[in-house]
């Protein structure tokens, strides 16, 4: 979790951690991923990459 904390310093607010990890598993679920997938993922480069990915669908939506 560390690694996490030093990339998105705000993840160490558990709040904010949870809010956008909601949103990470919407994200990976409408793309296919079980909640089984998701909860296994440990590699704190493809949690960014996935949050990244969330961000970017949510920046997409608002602009519609």
């Amino acid at each position: 979790m560390s690694t996490l904390i030093d990339a998105r310093p705000e993840w160490a607010d558990q709040d904010t951690f949870e809010a956008d990890r909601e949103k990470m598993l919407r994200y990976g679920t409408s793309i296919g991923m079980t909640i089984e997938d998701l909860m296994r993922i440990t590699d704190p480069d493809v949690i960014l990459w996935l949050w990244a990915a969330a961000e970017a669908k949510t920046l997409e939506c608002e602009k519609v």
